[in-house]
């Protein structure tokens, strides 16, 4: 705890919420007003060295290396009072042998049951209850007369702490354009094969719309200290006056696409953050007239880009170029967006409400609209079956089973006019960006996967900067509390905010 003054955690200020079924759009938080969590304990697995007899001495041991014990589920308990008239809500979950959600909420000067009211919460995740207990029933004289406590036993297979974020406005003095697309490109690594870091520090940003007389080609913003500081790179591989649309990591490539040149621009992504001058390539192989590409969603050993004409593309080495996927047999019109679960599972959205998946990444299907008959500009696959859309009149929709049906979601705050990014780095913290009437960039956050969400930044104040639109988001899996988000102001410059707790 790096801060020296902080407001120091109190059991009388905390409160559970239950969330049966665990956390979606359609399951609301249940706050339980005679319950508490007890401690939480996890192990993360411990060192042991591995040895070898001693070169020098007999009866002496020499360290050769170490390994580390797997991380175990958390543990710990809900207790609270046993009603005489009332069924147990902790007796049916246990019975039940069905996983739940946990959140335990910290609060001070508001309404403990208003579930997005709280100063910081505990998220546990795929809770299971092992084990139900109660004191004892009964008395047998006047001196055990005595409340009942029922107590269950919890395993959590993951918990987090999410916190209200404060949002700056930064990297001012390398931004010039409008900012389109965001990437987050880290990992936790201990040093071992990879540079040390906590995760969620290498960002790319995409300064990719240019306005006025062109002058020279779009840039990669960058950091690899979590937003302290950016740079810049210029996309050498780019026309001055061509414009680029997506971003995305894919290994150790930095990947970037543009519609206006119809291909894919890489370039090694340790030369970018060592400040190497050029070296982007340009790579056409693949790409097709007519279906020039707009977005691109890597998973790691790949990526999708989507783009016009209904084409689809698949990509595993950028240096070599795109296999065609989806030749624009299942729709004919411009694709905007795509979000994948894996190199197999991807959906993707575009212009007149058109949404196409695939379960193979060969073969598409096209979903079932919305209904809202708008241009679909993000999408977001929280799990196989739950889908996130949003379009460019404001309007956001999720469905349950693959697309078959769809249910609008109404967000907080000023009517919204557009909606360009969804993500969930966790099972329930969720972002959306885009806009709202004015014109001004707005964001909202959810805690509970998608069940209520809040304009951010929570609490009283505004978003820093001048934005007019919000054109996309970089989230974190490691780090819920942290979030880039990119637009432009009403001169078409760019506008970049960090957020942290």
């Amino acid at each position: 705890m790096s801060n020296t003054s902080f407001d120091p955690g109190k059991t009388a200020f905390s409160r559970v919420f239950l969330i049966p079924g665990r956390a979606r759009p359609d399951h609301e938080p249940e706050y339980q007003s005679c319950m508490r969590a007890g401690s939480v304990d996890q192990s993360f697995g411990d060192s042991e060295d591995i040895e070898c007899p001693s070169n020098e001495e007999y009866g002496q041991f020499r360290k050769i290396g170490e390994t580390q014990g797997s991380v175990e589920r958390a543990s710990s308990s809900l207790m609270g009072q046993y009603a005489a008239d009332l069924a147990s809500t902790l007796l049916q979950l246990a019975k039940a042998r069905c996983s739940v959600d946990v959140h335990v909420h910290f609060g001070k000067c508001s309404d403990p049951r208003v579930f997005n009211k709280f100063t910081k919460a505990l998220v546990w995740e795929d809770v299971y209850l092992p084990n139900y207990s109660t004191d004892d029933l009964g008395a047998l004289s006047s001196d055990e007369n005595a409340k009942i406590t029922e107590t269950a036993d919890l395993t959590i297979r993951t918990f987090y702490e999410v916190l209200q974020l404060t949002f700056q406005e930064r990297a001012q003095d390398v931004v010039t354009n409008a900012l389109v697309d965001a990437v987050i490109c880290d990992r936790i690594a201990c040093g071992d094969c990879d540079e040390y870091s906590l995760g969620c520090e290498k960002a790319f940003i995409l300064q990719g719309k240019l306005t006025g007389s062109p002058g020279t080609p779009p840039d990669v913003i960058w950091t690899d200290d979590k937003g302290l500081n950016f740079y810049s790179d210029e996309i050498t591989s780019l026309a001055a006056g061509e414009t680029a649309t997506g971003i995305a990591c894919i290994g150790d490539y930095v990947v970037v696409v543009s519609n206006d040149s119809g291909s894919l621009h890489w370039k090694d992504k340790d030369d970018i953050l060592n400040g190497v001058v050029g070296g982007w390539v340009e790579v056409t192989t693949g790409f097709v007239t007519g279906g020039e590409p707009n977005d691109i969603w890597s998973v790691g050993i790949g990526a999708f880009i989507v783009g016009d004409g209904g084409y689809v593309y698949w990509t595993e080495n950028p240096s070599t170029g795109v296999e065609a996927v989806s030749q624009g047999d299942v729709v004919s019109g411009n694709l905007a967006a795509v979000h994948a679960l894996s190199d197999t599972r991807a959906v993707a959205v575009g212009a007149s409400d058109v949404i196409i998946y695939t379960v193979n990444r060969y073969t598409w299907s096209q979903a079932t609209a919305t209904g809202g008959g708008n241009n679909l500009t993000a999408v977001w696959m929280r799990n196989e079956d739950e889908w996130w859309v949003g379009d460019d009149a404001g309007d956001v929709y999720y469905t349950l089973d693959q697309g078959q049906n769809w249910t609008q979601v109404s967000l907080p705050g000023t009517a919204q006019t557009a909606i360009n990014d969804i993500q969930f780095p966790t099972s329930s913290v969720g972002y959306i960006a885009g806009a709202i009437s004015g014109p001004a960039g707005m964001a909202w956050r959810t805690y509970n996967a998608g069940n209520s969400w809040v304009a951010l930044p929570e609490g009283i104040g505004s978003l820093p900067g001048s934005s007019t639109l919000f054109n996309a988001l970089a989230t974190c899996t490691d780090d819920p509390n942290y979030a880039i988000v990119v637009g432009e102001d009403a001169l078409a410059d760019g506008v970049l905010l960090v957020g942290s707790d």
